[in-house]
């Protein structure tokens, strides 16, 4: 059983643009987020948000790295309501310039910890495929 999944799209957008879209980890972009609360620096490591989701999903996710340089950055969810049943899970958005046409790759990884991840690594894939989408339709030219 997978408990690793990974979920990319080009986005028809430059980097900066796409970079700055993602890096302030308010998922603004993203359809199912009803809103996000972050009472510390959007990219001071340790700090956390609360995402409250349209179906009423509560998550609490810790910054565990961030990078401008390589416009990336990692979180791991600390808690959910209702919970996941998974033992942890750590995603990680990373940010790549396509500079044949000034577009962007976005990769989103998601790894599971626990015996009953698979359902966890399907809902996660099929979420980010979602988000990855909205983000386009935020973002692109």
């Amino acid at each position: 059983m997978s408990t690793y999944n990974i979920e990319s799209r080009v986005i028809n957008a430059s980097l900066t643009k796409v970079w700055s879209a993602l890096k302030t980890q308010d998922f603004a972009f993203w359809s199912l987020v009803k809103s996000v609360e972050a009472p510390s620096s959007s990219q001071e490591v340790g700090g956390t948000r609360t995402v409250t989701f349209n179906d009423g999903t509560v998550q609490v996710y810790r910054l565990t790295e961030f990078s401008e340089t390589n416009n990336s950055f990692s979180y791991e969810i600390v808690d959910s309501t209702p919970a996941i049943d998974v033992l942890s899970a750590t995603h990680r958005i990373r940010v790549f310039p396509v500079t044949a046409d000034n577009t962007t790759f976005v990769q989103w990884t998601s790894d599971f910890a626990a015996e009953g991840a698979l359902e966890a690594v399907q809902d996660a894939k099929y979420k980010k495929a979602e988000a990855l989408a909205d983000l386009a339709k935020a973002v692109e030219n």
